[in-house]
């Protein structure tokens, strides 16, 4: 459906984006908003575009019959949310283009009609695509006679063809064919000539789609966001002057560079593109809006931790022309949220998005949590969560009662976090396997506590059981008449057959889980059996970190030690009443390498410096796990004897108010774990005792000369670390986690 002009008029109106979102008490708690607020108002236009539901005819049917993609419309929600909470977006400026009115002409009709010809000099532009992406090879239509024979036009375009294109494919897309050998696809380079007269240079865009031509539509637990096929034909139309290597205007944030892995994955009660759900997430939680580099590491490292190493983000800046180095060209103008309420008119109960709450504990949010809302009068009101379907959450205030229209469009934070006590590992089997090999991983699997195997696609999933993946058969290239060309990549050899291992969602390896030899699946359930415990341990872990969301006031710093003494990475809670951090926290931050993951050398030696900002005591636990799938620990211990050789009990030293604390306290650092490629370290201070912990830690003596505790029963420490944060008032089988009492910072670096 083509959308006209006077339709966009209708819907978006003439009205400025609002700069407000909370009201002047919201915007009070930072200079950037209040700068924000001085500013002279700006429209913000916004042009959102997914496509789940694809007919046969725009890919090759015989790939694969389940052709539709799951998550490109939540992308689109995902993006519409944070726009309008987040960023202020007008909620009648945000269009969106979905499923069947997603054709090729309403895309271009729309970005003509709803950004290039209403939007201003200072104002801010987003375009967003998820679908399938497409590489075609475009034939040079200027050599080609337009009453040629097909013969003629395959002969022309074999000795005429201008290279790979990348490509959206719209619902309405088509392979080329004998009788009709135009392409289908919307090339990008069609998109970048029609966003060139936009008069703003403020333009964001977003593209959650791939182009590598794997020849398969599923990855692991995943799917390919990429037509399997190469398609090869002619320009749908005369565009002479169609430049296919023109840069893209602006910000151009990509799921990843072109030809390589673009996913997405299946949620508890959605799926999403893992670039657009990390990309909003980030922008959920951050304050102030960061460097764009920065924005992309940080989604980078989500994307690691879902679905391995495999998908890495890309970005390109023309930042010459643009007026504010900002992600969207403006900063946030909602302090940092777990959600926001939704505009419900004063019906009740109300409804929330929760696209700020991060994926893991979202998926384990259960009913009794509590969140506060903030007032435009700067009132907290404490809601209750009562059921979640997807990224949407039932809410009820629990005090008061203020009118549901007061509250609408209102900020959300976590207050108390309810997880579910029996929470398994859930692994996938992979579809590789045979059916014989997946009956037997099944039944090995089900001998394990808490472990939960599913078919791969089937549900989320925390890891894959699998062989080494084998190379994807040769697919017949959509091509004219005598223009099939092979698929780079693409080959019938199967790679020796290997030993069973785990692998990350999207069939990354896990390192040190597969044998170079043969053996039964039951056997390699059990030697697997003690790294998927651990991995069970580092969920529950992931579970507590709360950064963004604590209330004490807590910051810690990873420093290289040797050879260079240098500041890492910085980690602070963002809801403390702290006003200043020390100075040297603040010094930290200033030289700090980055504020994400990073790469160490093996000669390298670190430390970590604790700062304790609130009013109480902070009990202590440093828990590490590495790619080897090891656990250390670590709890500040006195001497467990008196002078005159009597035993006492183990009481851990907490970190008094306005103390620091740098360790290991020898100045010579520790030295990187092993062989290990990744570590991966969580910081947990709680005001009360950590009592569960350290009795596990006593069964697991400390080495000599780290005063490391190799644990050998990562899972009961994971366990009884929730026990030890939830509060008295837990109900039978829940942890009731209150984030006015605890704080968990996590560090994650990779070491070459």
């Amino acid at each position: 459906m083509t959308l006209k002009r006077r339709a966009f008029l209708q819907q978006t109106g003439l009205a400025l984006g609002a700069l407000g979102l909370g009201g002047t008490a919201l915007l009070a708690s930072s200079s950037q908003y209040q700068q924000a607020l001085a500013k002279p108002a700006r429209r913000k236009l916004a042009l959102l575009i997914g496509i789940n539901a694809y007919p046969d005819r725009a890919l090759d049917p015989g790939v694969a019959q389940d052709i539709a993609l799951k998550g490109c419309i939540t992308d689109v929600e995902l993006q519409r949310q944070l726009l309008v909470h987040r960023f202020g977006f007008q909620p009648g400026d945000v269009v969106t283009l979905t499923n069947q009115d997603a054709t090729r002409d309403s895309i271009l009709t729309a970005i003509d009609e709803h950004l290039v010809q209403q939007a201003r000099s200072e104002d801010v532009v987003l375009l967003h695509f998820s679908g399938y992406g497409s590489q075609v090879r475009v034939a040079d239509l200027d050599a080609v006679d337009v009453g040629a024979t097909a013969e003629a036009i395959s002969a022309t375009k074999s000795s005429q063809l201008s290279g790979l294109q990348a490509a959206w494919v719209t619902v309405d897309s088509h392979l080329p064919s004998e009788n009709n050998p135009a392409l289908g696809d919307l090339l990008e380079a069609e998109v970048v000539a029609r966003l060139a007269p936009l008069a703003t240079p403020n333009l964001t865009t977003v593209i959650d789609a791939g182009s590598q031509d794997a020849g398969y539509l599923r990855w692991g637990n995943s799917r390919v966001r990429s037509r399997p096929t190469v398609p090869t034909g002619l320009m749908p139309a005369v565009k002479a002057s169609l430049d296919l290597a023109a840069p893209w205007p602006g910000l151009l944030l990509r799921a990843a560079e072109p030809g390589r892995l673009v996913l997405e994955s299946h949620w508890e009660g959605f799926s999403a593109g893992v670039f657009t759900y990390a990309l909003t997430q980030s922008l959920w939680e951050t304050d102030p809006d960061p460097a764009v580099e920065v924005l992309v590491r940080r989604t980078g490292q989500r994307l690691q931790r879902w679905v391995g190493a495999d998908q890495q983000p890309s970005f390109s800046d023309r930042l010459s022309v643009r007026t504010s180095p900002a992600v969207y060209s403006l900063p946030p103008q909602m302090p940092p949220a777990s959600g926001a309420v939704l505009a419900s008119g004063n019906t009740r109960p109300l409804t929330a998005w929760l696209g700020g709450v991060p994926s893991q504990v979202l998926r384990y949010l259960q009913p009794g949590s509590r969140l506060v809302a903030e007032s435009a009068t700067g009132q907290v009101i404490p809601l209750g969560l009562e059921s979640r379907t997807g990224l949407k959450a039932v809410v009820r205030p629990l005090e008061g009662d203020t009118p549901a229209a007061a509250l609408a469009r209102q900020p959300l934070f976590e207050q108390v976090r309810r997880l579910p006590q029996d929470i398994d590992l859930i692994v996938a089997l992979d579809s590789q396997l045979k059916r014989v090999e997946r009956v037997d991983a099944t039944s090995a699997l089900a001998g394990i506590p808490l472990v939960t195997s599913v078919t791969a696609g089937e549900r989320a999933a925390d890891c894959l059981f699998g062989r080494l993946p084998i190379g994807p058969n040769p697919t017949l290239t959509a091509a004219l008449p005598n223009g099939a060309e092979a698929i780079p990549g693409a080959s019938g050899d199967h790679p020796t057959e290997s030993s069973y291992g785990l692998f990350a969602p999207n069939r990354t390896l896990l390192p040190g889980t597969m044998l170079v030899k043969e053996e039964a699946v039951k056997t390699a359930v059990n030697r697997l059996t003690p790294y998927l415990q651990t991995l069970l341990a580092l969920k529950l872990v992931r579970l507590t970190e709360n950064r963004t969301a604590s209330q004490l006031g807590a910051a810690a710093v990873l420093e290289i030690v040797q050879p260079k003494p240098t500041s890492l990475l910085v980690q602070t809670t963002e809801r403390s009443a702290t006003i200043t951090w020390p100075l040297a926290i603040r010094q930290a931050q200033k030289a700090a390498v980055t504020d994400d993951t990073i790469t160490l050398s093996r000669d390298s030696r670190i430390a970590y410096r604790l700062a304790n900002t609130s009013t109480q005591p902070l009990h202590l636990l440093w828990i590490s796990f590495d790619s080897r799938g090891k656990c250390t620990a670590l709890m500040t211990l006195p001497d467990a004897t008196t002078a005159d050789g009597a035993e006492v009990p183990q009481v851990a030293t907490p970190l008094a108010p306005g103390e620091m604390l740098t360790f290991p306290t020898h100045s010579a650092g520790w030295a990187m774990p092993g062989a290990a490629i990744w570590v991966e370290s969580h910081i947990i201070l709680s005001t009360q005792p950590l009592d569960q912990c350290l009795v596990v830690l006593g069964n697991n003596p400390p080495a000599v000369g780290t005063g490391f505790h190799p644990v050998r029963q990562s899972l009961q420490l994971a366990q009884a670390l929730l026990q030890d944060l939830s509060s008295s008032s837990a109900v039978d089988g829940s942890y009731a986690l209150h984030h006015a009492r605890w704080a968990t910072l996590s560090f994650r670096y990779n070491v070459a």
